[in-house]
């Protein structure tokens, strides 16, 4: 790649090193270095300021490691035994090295000094720098080395030309740091920075502590890997006053220190956290800080003018925090998205009567100015929403499960309707039908159910301008059932054809119903909502439900819940290929899917991006999800 963009001259760099025994690739040949020969190692520094046939970038990632610099300089040592002479070869240039049954140069005669590879890299870095002047984007693992030179070289030619120095487009850094502080020569001009560092090369400074830090006050973005202790996250926010994104990404391996607690360096529980700028604050807790030891509490009062909250995981134990600290909070993102070997791990789904430790709903009704809550695998007490009024009423999007609704048994909601019918035959003979008090009982309880679902979604109807609207997470039950295989509790057999099924049980009977009955039609309000997912709600939807969502949610994009074509071996159900048809050919234009990856690699997967969802105008076959499966 160098050589390409340099018109060749890192490969002269290259061969100018190792004249003698680097084949040129043309001929096929090898020449081996002679007895006496000694390579000289290079010392100077200076930056060949040379062309380039790329002077447009705006973008460069440079992340070369240290063993294919060396496979592409082959470096032999004067060290004894089996490892004298290093043979290495290189597919991308077409050279070689080898000295392998050769009399005139043997290993014991061989003086070739170490060169420092690193050196030639960075060199032709440089070089790729000074030639791109609209650069605005650098990542690399050799950024000190590569700027102190571009700098000197930038500077001799603004003396020079009497022009700006070189750099000064630059606003994106990232690269790999040893102390993980904002280095010093970091140019002026940069306003992003990504601190990382190799695995095991990390080590913060603390003697650094009582020194004047290097204050960036242009710097608004800071993204830092690894952190070690409180100190070295006060170390960073007084290096850039004017900060507003802070990422902390993770936290060192060999301690779990941060705020409080570990042993790998020391921690100062009562530190005095400089106040920040900062509006974006994003701490990827999973790594193992614990936001109820001592420490983090104060940590969060240092951003008073905090609008948008970022972690990978929740804890209940935030949301007092961020209700007490931050009234302006406008975002709260929780993806759970829990990195495990490369892949995202998933929870495992909220069982039906498990206790749910309610920690949003004070959110709801605390934060006036919240527009956006993404915590999609927590649940709000229905109970709490009935007692306690929302005040963020500019809510935009809304990713949360709502459970625990009142709900009626099969086996109760099967004594309602034969109490219906009996009171409607006696209505019908003009006689007066006498419940008893388990009649009476029933009835009250439906009434309840009823009630809760409709004073639930008068809460929702009143938001102003929801565009994206979750009640439920999407399908998560299911995956162990193939991964330890299916035993008599996940199947059952069909009443309608008596084929066993696999019983999924990824809808759950205590949440809403989209039942006009129960109150839908006050979601009229929601003109606004382009994206709707229920995928695990027992929405109970009917041919007059679907056609109330058909004329009512004229901005509607996209549906998520009626989906099922992933799960193998469900039972199919002809009532709701009914609605399949009704709901394409009223609404063609609105997109059916699931988020529900499925179990076999071949089915096509359809996903779309929560902030511009997607429409699709081809019709596919698909089940809704309504009815539960009969036990036999």
């Amino acid at each position: 790649m160098l050589d390409a963009c340099l018109e060749g001259a890192f490969a002269s760099s290259r061969l100018s090193i190792l004249p003698e025994y680097v084949s040129t690739g043309s001929s096929g040949t090898t020449t081996t270095v002679p007895a006496t020969t000694v390579v000289p190692a290079v010392a100077t520094t200076d930056v060949d300021v040379g062309g380039s046939l790329l002077i447009n970038l705006e973008s460069l990632t440079v992340n070369v490691f240290r063993h294919t610099i060396e496979t592409y300089f082959p470096i032999s040592r004067a060290t004894s035994g089996f490892s004298e002479f290093n043979s290495f070869s290189t597919n991308s240039f077409g050279t070689s090295s080898n000295n392998t049954n050769n009399s005139d140069a043997t290993t014991d005669h061989i003086a070739i000094q170490p060169y420092d590879c690193e050196q030639r890299v960075v060199m032709a870095c440089q070089r790729l720098i000074l030639n791109n002047p609209r650069l605005r984007t650098l990542s690399t693992s050799y950024f000190e080395k590569i700027l102190e030179g571009v700098q000197q070289a930038s500077s001799q030619q603004a003396r020079h030309s009497g022009g700006d120095a070189a750099l000064k487009s630059l606003k994106h850094v990232s690269y790999s740091s040893c102390d993980l502080l904002v280095p010093k020569l970091l140019p002026s001009s940069v306003t992003s920075l990504r601190l990382w560092c190799e695995f095991g090369h990390r080590s913060f400074p603390h003697t650094a502590l009582g020194s004047a830090p290097n204050v960036h006050e242009r710097l608004e973005s800071l993204e830092v890997i690894y952190v070690e202790s409180c100190a070295h996250l006060t170390a960073l926010l007084a290096q850039a006053p004017f900060l507003k994104t802070l990422v902390v990404d993770s936290f060192t391996f060999n301690s779990v220190v941060l705020f409080g607690f570990g042993a790998s360096s020391p921690v100062i529980e009562n530190i005095s956290w400089p106040l920040s700028r900062v509006t974006v604050l994003e701490c990827q807790q999973s790594r193992g800080a614990f936001v109820n030891k001592p420490g983090f509490d104060s940590f969060l009062t240092s951003f008073p003018m905090l609008v948008e909250y970022r972690d990978d995981i929740w804890y209940p134990a935030v949301a007092a925090q961020l209700v007490e600290h931050y009234p302006l909070l406008e975002i709260i993102h929780i993806p759970y998205a829990l990195p495990s070997m490369g892949a995202r791990a998933k929870l495992p789904p909220r069982a039906l009567r498990a206790p749910i430790d309610d920690s949003v709903s004070s959110l709801l009704s605390s934060l006036s100015r919240l527009r956006v809550l993404d915590i999609p695998y927590e649940s709000i007490k229905a109970e709490t929403i009935l007692e306690t009024p929302w005040v963020c009423l500019e809510l935009e999007e809304f990713w949360c499960q709502i459970a625990e609704v009142p709900f009626l048994t099969d086996e109760e909601e099967q004594q309602v309707q034969e109490i219906r019918q009996r009171e409607a035959g006696a209505i019908g003979s003009d006689q007066e039908y006498i419940r008893t008090d388990e009649e009476d009982e029933v009835m009250e309880l439906s009434e309840i159910c009823v009630s809760a679902r409709k004073s639930i979604l008068t809460q929702i109807s009143k938001l102003t301008s929801p565009k994206f609207l979750s009640l439920s997470p999407d399908f998560r039950i299911g995956a162990h059932l193939f991964e330890h295989g299916l035993t008599a509790s996940h199947v059952y057999k069909s009443e309608r054809d008596g084929r066993v099924y696999i019983r999924y049980d990824d809808v759950l009977p205590d949440t809403l119903y989209f039942r006009l009955n129960h109150g839908l039609d006050q979601l009229a309000s929601l003109t606004k909502l382009e994206y709707l997912s229920f995928e695990s709600m027992d929405h109970r939807m009917e041919t007059a439900d679907i056609e109330w969502f058909a004329n009512h949610l004229p901005r509607l994009k996209e549906m998520r819940g009626s989906v099922t074509e992933n799960h193998v071996g469900m039972e199919p159900d002809p009532e709701n290929d009914a609605l399949v048809a009704l709901i394409w050919r009223l609404r063609l234009d609105v997109a059916q899917r699931q988020t529900f990856d499925g179990y076999i690699s071949n089915v096509p997967q359809m996903k779309a991006s929560r902030s511009s969802p997607k429409t699709r105008n081809t019709p596919r076959a698909f089940r809704f999800r309504g009815s539960r499966p009969t036990n036999n």
